[in-house]
């Protein structure tokens, strides 16, 4: 009885009339011919047509370093930082000249100005290049150096470095003034060539000068014998050390100066949020620096 009643329940659910065994045969007949197109199709060679893009692509224009986005969308490459190095404006190429912050007018200027006979014979006459604004040549006038034998014309290449060896042996008779000196200055030291010249005026650019001499120890590289050699050739006039302006110096600014770090220059910020304006004594009490640290730092600090 009860298999009856299950071959009966399976009998109406599977029976199909007549009408609906000719659909599951259609059915199954389109499947098979599609599982077979499908798996005969990469026997079949198929030309295939070039795309065409309707739509612009993204134009990237290397001269004026802009990107062009469908005609009518233009997006400034924002410049990166200028890179500070010792240069001649007489031999620089274009790429060195704009990582010092050229525009690619004012590098083609100077370049121009070169093919047709320019000479920059000491650095202030960089100013008269046409374009060239002051606030780039204030940034630059420190690190340019032009040798002596480009303000010296001769045909004969002895008589230039006689002239080259009598200028340097003059410029060392006096004392170098540390934070006024020039690259040019600096470089005829004793001991003391294009490298050292460009750490050195970093460092000082930096600090905002020079308040002792021993700070020159602090240069990347400098050996006690190197330093011994540098100090009977120059003398310090600490009255034009740039001076931090503690109390309304902005955090990112300070941070970047070689004595503070983050850390510092946020106590010192959170400190004139809660506190006011700091003296020297607050400053002293801060406890973030060391008795050492703080007898290099004073000198540069006004309130």
């Amino acid at each position: 009885m009860l298999f009856r009643k299950i071959n009966h329940i399976l009998f109406q659910f599977f029976h199909f009339n007549k009408q609906e065994r000719n659909g599951v045969f259609i059915l199954g007949s389109i499947i098979i011919v599609l599982i077979v197109i499908r798996l005969s199709m990469p026997y079949i060679d198929v030309k295939h047509q070039p795309v065409i893009l309707t739509n612009a692509t993204p134009i990237v224009n290397v001269d004026t370093k802009q990107y062009t986005i469908k005609k009518y969308k233009s997006i400034e490459v924002e410049n990166t930082e200028p890179t500070y190095f010792t240069f001649d404006p007489n031999t620089i190429n274009a790429t060195d000249a704009e990582k010092l912050g050229f525009s690619k007018k004012l590098t083609s200027t100077l370049i121009n100005y070169r093919n047709k006979g320019g000479k920059f014979k000491k650095p202030e006459d960089l100013i008269k290049l046409y374009g060239l604004k002051p606030e780039l040549y204030q940034r630059l006038e420190n690190y340019i150096l032009i040798p002596a034998e480009t303000k010296h014309k001769s045909k004969d290449s002895n008589e230039i470095q006689k002239k080259f060896t009598f200028e340097k042996r003059t410029l060392v008779k006096e004392l170098v003034e540390i934070n006024s000196a020039d690259s040019l200055s600096l470089v005829y030291l004793k001991g003391i060539g294009p490298g050292f010249t460009k750490r050195i005026m970093k460092y000082r650019g930096m600090l905002g000068g020079f308040h002792s001499i021993e700070q020159l120890k602090e240069v990347y590289g400098m050996t006690d014998s190197l330093y011994q050699i540098l100090t009977s050739q120059i003398k310090l006039n600490s009255d034009v050390i740039t001076k931090i302006p503690i109390n309304v110096i902005d955090f990112n600014t300070l941070r970047k100066h070689p004595y503070f770090n983050f850390q510092t220059a946020q106590a010192i910020i959170n400190y004139r949020f809660k506190h006011g304006k700091l003296t020297e004594n607050d400053f002293k009490n801060l406890g973030i620096f060391s008795q050492e640290k703080l007898q290099a730092i004073l000198p540069y600090l006004s309130y």
